[in-house]
């Protein structure tokens, strides 16, 4: 039994301790409403938060998530009014977001300019280009059918919960399972030895930011589903966030290890405690403060391990 305690990762310890903690001072928090909440809005941060993960694994970092998101939802909204078929307005609204990611990696990849400097660029395209096509305003009212895609349920769960498994599902078999997982890692650890060994790094770079581009499009898409309404800044922050819980879940910034189990319970922990300080009315400012010194906490944590 002891061992079995041992092996649970401390990680875990913290997302119940967080739990029982905002249970015991928020009288609503332990509701059904409040519960089927948290998960809609973590389903959607931990779609966007695979993508901060694959480039962090890489020892880069991809900025440009939350702008992406925010495209690819403004243009299936516009789409949408305009009197496209859902189907074909997602299609596009998706296509966008992957030409996005697809974009980024060749600039990455083929210039070798840094992650952090293309990725923020983008992140800027993405939300200047979602204010152009909106006309710097929100496209709200989408039609049922649409809207059961972030607001609906499946097995008395929501719709939102089963993409976000569908996504990590994929994400961690093509870590674990294939050639692409293995040429991720192995950049992250040692690019030139990965570029020794054989691994075509150019490719890896490019693939990572790719699948980027689609999961910020599918977690766009999802946003707006849910919200009812795409925004032109409506993914703006989700990148930080999405940082944020994958180094809470264990992937340095140093990159080559860590995982995408660990950067769904990072997800859990930021969007629970995202709502427990909504609910206890804590500013905005002060929330975004206080996920800023997580992210600093956690690097200076995994920095002292290293270390020893």
């Amino acid at each position: 039994m002891v061992a079995a305690i041992k092996r649970v990762p401390g990680i875990v310890y913290v997302l119940v301790a967080l739990i029982m903690g905002f249970g015991w001072f928020i009288p609503g928090f332990f509701t059904v409403s409040n519960f089927l909440s948290v998960i809609r809005q973590g389903s959607v941060l931990a779609v966007v938060s695979l993508g901060a993960t694959l480039a962090i694994l890489s020892r880069g970092v991809n900025l440009s998530l939350g702008g992406v998101m925010s495209l690819a939802g403004v243009v299936t909204g516009v789409l949408m009014h305009r009197g496209w078929s859902i189907m074909a307005a997602i299609l596009v609204g998706m296509a966008t977001a992957t030409a996005a990611g697809w974009l980024t990696g060749i600039v990455i990849a083929g210039a070798g300019i840094a992650p952090f400097v293309v990725t923020l660029g983008m992140m800027s395209v993405g939300e200047g280009l979602a204010l152009v096509i909106s006309g710097g305003a929100s496209v709200p009212g989408f039609s049922n059918a649409f809207q059961v895609l972030g607001q609906g349920y499946l097995l008395r769960v929501p719709i939102p919960f089963w993409i976000a498994v569908m996504a990590f599902l994929i994400v961690h078999f093509i870590l674990r399972d294939t050639q692409l997982g293995v040429s991720i890692y192995a950049v992250g650890g040692n690019e030139d030895a990965a570029s020794l060994s054989g691994v075509d790094v150019r490719r890896c770079k490019l693939q990572i930011y790719l699948i980027g581009g689609i999961l910020a499009g599918v977690a766009g898409v999802v946003l707006a589903s849910r919200m009812n309404s795409a925004h032109p800044s409506g993914g703006m922050g989700f990148e930080f966030d999405a940082i944020a819980a994958t180094v809470v879940g264990g992937t340095p910034m140093s990159g080559g290890r860590g995982g995408v189990v660990g950067t769904m319970v990072g997800a859990a922990i930021i969007s629970i405690m995202r709502n427990g300080l909504n609910m206890l009315g804590l500013p905005t400012p002060w929330q975004m403060t206080i996920i800023g010194m997580i992210i600093i906490g956690s690097i200076a944590l995994d920095a002292l391990k290293s270390n020893r």
